[in-house]
C-alpha cells in the first residue's frame, strides 16, 4: 500500500508487469510499437526543444560495477540487525526517533524509491523487509499500541495479505505494515514501509555511471538490497532504477544516443546489439552480475507527450 507512489518509473510498466498505486492514466509507446496503457505520474512541465542528433558519446568517469557495491553497502549493513537496535535514520531518513517499529523485527531487506508526480509533488517510500511472520491479529495489536501523535487508520485484508495503515498527525508520515502468509519469492513475510511527500529527487552516486543524454530531468530513482520489494520487484542482491524525462521531440535523439556506442563505452554489454537498429525501446544489458534494461519510450498524458529514458538493473 502506498501513499501516492506508483512505480517510481513510468515507462517500466512492461518490464514490471504489475499494476500501480494511485495516479492518472497514461500511455507509453515505443518509437515503433503500438501504444500500451500504463499508470504514470502527472507530467512535469518541460520546455520543448528541437530534436537533434545524438552527440558523440562520452564514457562516464566511473563504471557502474566499480561504484554500486559501495552505494548499496549501507542498506546491506542493516540486514540481520534487530530493527529496534539498528541506526535506521542514517540510511533511511524517514525512520526518525518517533517511528514505532514491530517488536522482535529482524531486518532482511532495505531500500527506497522517490518519484516526482508533478511540479509540486514528490513522494518517497522507504521499506524494511522483516523476517518474522506476523498475523492480522499482530497488526491489530500494533495499531492498538500506536503511540501519542499517531493515528491507527485501518487494516485491509485480501486472500494474499493484510496491511495496516498508521499516520503521524503532525506531518502525515505514513506507516504501511504488510503481512503475507505466503510471500512471493524474494519477498519477506512482513514489510514495513514509510511514505511521505518530500522535496527533490535525490541523486545517488551510482547515477554518474549511467549514460544519459543531456537535457533530461531526473523524475524517479530507486535503490535497495535484500528481501523486500521496490517498484513491485524483489530487490535480491541489489536493485537500482532511474528515469529522466525529456521533451517529446527528443525521442529520436534518445534512440540515437543509446545506439551510439555509449552503453558499451560505459562498461555495459548489449544482449542483442542489433535490436537498436530496429528501433527497439527495451535494450537488454549486462554488467558483471547485473542485468537489466535501458528503456526509451513516449509517455502521453492529458494530451501532452514526453520522452522518458529509464535505467533498471538488478542482481540475483
Amino acid at each position: 500500500m502506498r501513499l501516492r507512489i506508483a512505480l517510481v518509473v513510468p515507462v517500466l510498466v512492461c518490464l514490471s508487469a504489475c499494476g500501480s498505486g494511485a495516479g492518472s492514466s497514461s500511455e507509453t509507446t515505443a518509437p515503433t510499437e503500438a501504444a500500451s496503457s500504463s499508470s504514470a505520474p502527472s507530467p512535469t512541465a518541460i520546455e520543448s526543444s528541437s530534436a537533434a542528433s545524438a552527440p558523440t558519446p562520452d564514457a562516464p568517469d566511473v563504471l557502474f560495477v566499480d561504484v554500486i557495491d559501495d552505494a548499496l553497502a549501507p542498506y546491506a549493513a542493516l540486514i540481520g540487525q534487530p530493527a529496534a537496535e539498528a541506526d535506521l535514520g542514517s540510511v533511511l531518513s524517514l525512520h526518525d526517533g518517533n517511528v514505532p517499529l514491530p517488536a522482535g523485527a529482524t531486518i532482511v531487506g532495505a531500500g527506497m524509491s522517490v518519484e516526482e508526480w508533478d511540479d509540486e509533488s514528490t513522494y518517497v517510500e522507504q521499506v524494511l523487509g522483516i523476517g518474522e511472520e506476523r498475523s492480522p491479529a499482530d497488526l491489530e495489536a500494533f495499531g492498538d499500541g500506536a503511540p501519542n501523535g499517531w493515528t491507527y487508520n485501518s487494516i485491509s485484508t485480501t486472500d494474499s495479505s493484510s496491511i495496516l495503515v498508521m499516520t503521524r498527525d503532525d506531518d502525515d508520515l505514513r506507516i504501511a505494515l504488510k503481512v503475507a502468509p505466503k510471500p512471493d519469492p524474494g519477498e519477506p513475510p512482513t514489510e514495513f514501509r514509510l511514505e511521505q511527500e518530500t522535496g527533490d529527487v535525490p541523486q545517488p552516486a551510482w547515477l554518474a555511471s549511467l549514460p544519459v543524454l543531456e537535457g533530461g530531468q531526473l523524475i524517479a530513482v530507486a535503490e535497495g538490497v535484500g528481501e523486500a520489494a521496490i517498484e513491485f520487484r524483489p530487490m535480491g542482491g541489489g536493485l537500482v532504477s532511474a528515469t529522466w524525462r525529456f521533451p517529446a521531440d527528443q525521442l529520436d535523439a534518445l534512440m540515437a544516443y543509446i545506439g551510439s556506442g555509449v552503453l558499451e563505452e560505459a562498461g555495459f554489454t548489449l544482449v542483442d546489439p542489433d535490436s537498436i537498429s530496429f528501433g527497439a525501446a527495451y535494450i537488454d544489458v549486462t554488467a558483471g552480475e547485473w542485468t537489466g534494461q535501458v528503456i526509451v519510450g513516449e509517455t502521453m498524458m492529458d494530451d501532452k507527450s514526453f520522452a522518458d529514458l529509464t535505467w533498471f538493473l538488478t542482481r540475483p
